[in-house]
């Protein structure tokens, strides 16, 4: 069993990613051709509808319809702009999540609204989240950049506060200005990008997984895949520690972007770096029992 948490899946794709790529998202069709080229039996749906989302917007309705004509293969999350202007309590929020999860959202994902942490708005968001039950997967990048993302400077000092605030809400962290953290030693200028070298004691993320029960880690994308190779003495230790801490995601996101966590981990686990127990928890175990998907028995 392999469950991708981290997939960006549409029915009919227009827009062009960039100017530069001529390159599309995926459709349904093509992300289940992918997933059955490597395995995968299950995908998380993350939808992209924040302003800055690098992506076309898509209703849920439309998410919905995906997985009904792939069933089985697909898992639903959703996504709001906390933005929006007639929401603003704690309560507005609830009231939108619970007929998201009636009509069978499993999370909220992937978030990437142009805010800080902890601003009033996100406050509410996530205060609802805990109370419908579900996780949270999202992408942070730093104040400076001109980009998407949620908003935090280096050591993610907001990020924890909304940790401590809401301990029973589930996160998946995601991107490279979350994983560059890994390492003790990471800058404010290298946050956003992909550090290479060995992992130098005293990285954020590692604390903060340490501490917060409720965080988790997305290993998807290059920044996931980075995090994992760029010091494998360091990896199999952190493996073993946040075992039940890891998911399996890739963030595939057109047909020529091919990321190798799979390959990666499996080679790590027939070299005998990781145990076979290890591997089926990242690569499934820990998003059924964190999603709830009610696979394991």
């Amino acid at each position: 069993m392999i469950i991708d948490v981290h997939a960006h899946v549409f029915a009919r794709p227009v827009l062009m990613k960039n100017r530069s790529s001529g390159l599309r998202f995926m459709t349904a069709e093509e992300q289940v051709r992918r997933m059955d080229e490597k395995g995968i039996d299950m995908a998380v749906i993350l939808p992209l509808n924040s302003a800055e989302g690098p992506a076309e917007r898509q209703s849920m309705g439309e998410v919905l319809s995906i997985c009904e004509r792939h069933p089985g293969r697909f898992i639903p999350f959703c996504e709001i702009d906390p933005r929006r202007h007639d929401w603003t309590t704690p309560d507005h929020f609830q009231w939108g999540l619970e007929q998201y999860k009636e009509a069978g959202f499993k999370g909220l994902g992937e978030l990437t609204t142009r805010l800080w942490f902890d601003h009033p708005k996100m406050m509410a968001l996530f205060a609802a989240c805990e109370k419908v039950g579900f996780p949270v997967t999202f992408h942070t990048s730093p104040p400076e950049k001109v980009t998407y993302g949620v908003i935090d400077t280096l050591g993610l000092p907001r990020f924890e506060l909304v940790l401590r605030t809401y301990p029973d809400l589930v996160f998946f962290g995601h991107s490279a200005s979350f994983w560059s953290e890994i390492s003790g030693d990471v800058t404010a200028d290298q946050k956003e990008g992909y550090p290479d070298g060995p992992v130098a004691p005293g990285g954020t993320v590692v604390r903060l997984l340490r501490e917060y029960p409720n965080l988790n880690g997305d290993l998807s994308a290059g920044s996931g895949f980075n995090a994992l190779t760029r010091d494998p003495a360091f990896t199999w230790e952190f493996l073993d520690e946040f075992q039940d801490r890891l998911l399996l995601g890739l963030d595939h996101t057109d047909v020529e972007l091919d990321f190798q966590q799979i390959e990666w981990l499996t080679r790590a686990r027939d070299d005998g770096h990781v145990t076979t127990e290890i591997l089926e928890k990242i690569l499934w175990r820990n998003a059924d029992r964190l999603i709830g998907l009610g696979l394991e028995g």
